[in-house]
């Protein structure tokens, strides 16, 4: 009866300890299942460009022209969606900044370090992120890889290259690239954070300025070409809510 009685304690013993430590433990993996899935981030992007590119060549075109990319401030909005894992998602967008392009080189006489031509970039890029500390830490540091894709809109050459070169019309090619970024989010509560990251990515472009004719709109008087690596590196901070 003594050992039954003793080994009946300490069944319950051990089953109440097991109790206690799903008590202690559950919750924890509760919170990740039953955490926001969705955050949205809005805030500050800017977009700072390191940009490389042989001279301008074609056509009538002189000698030692080059250009130089300027930076650029504007509007960021992120979408994040938590993946099973340390993982997310995160798609980032936002309001298209305009970029100033400066001449460089000697071969653009008075207009060297003008500015020659403004352009809209659209840049939306996908990272799928790791999390080190888990996706609901309160400091969450991560890295992400991804793909980025950017349109260049509302070409326009401006009046110092249109007096000098007459009607100019500029292109630049779409760009398809590889992207990396590294982050840090501080959630102050479930709902609301802020996240601060720098990406970089590969952003290359054929630049096409074709001039024609003050006189005659149909006679191309010069065309130029260059290929621009860009370079760029894209600093963010947003307040982002969750749900």
């Amino acid at each position: 009866m003594m050992r039954h009685s003793q080994f009946h304690a300490l069944r319950c013993a051990l089953l109440a300890s097991g109790l206690m430590s799903g008590a202690v433990f559950a919750p924890s993996a509760m919170a990740d299942d039953a955490g926001p899935q969705n955050t949205v981030f809005v805030g500050l992007a800017y977009l700072q460009n390191h940009s490389s590119l042989p001279n301008l060549s074609g056509y009538n075109t002189p000698a030692n022209l080059n250009l130089k990319v300027g930076n650029a401030a504007t509007l960021g909005i992120v979408y994040v969606r938590n993946l099973p894992g340390p993982f997310s998602f995160e798609l980032v967008l936002g309001y298209p900044p305009r970029l100033r392009t400066d001449a460089e080189g000697s071969g653009w006489g008075a207009l060297r370090g003008v500015g020659v031509t403004d352009v809209d970039v659209y840049s939306p890029t996908a990272f799928i992120n790791y999390h080190f500390f888990g996706d609901y830490a309160k400091w969450d540091p991560f890295v992400g890889l991804g793909i980025n894709y950017t349109k260049f809109t509302n070409t326009k050459a401006l009046p110092p290259l249109t007096g000098a070169q007459g009607p100019t019309q500029i292109n630049l090619s779409d760009s398809w690239g590889a992207a990396a970024h590294v982050g840090l989010i501080y959630r102050f509560n479930p709902k609301w954070s802020v996240v601060g990251t720098v990406a970089i990515a590969d952003v290359q472009s054929n630049l096409t300025s074709t001039s024609f004719s003050s006189v005659n709109p149909s006679v191309i008087t010069s065309q130029a070409k260059t290929h621009i690596n860009f370079h760029p590196i894209v600093y963010t901070l947003a307040l982002g809510y969750s749900f």
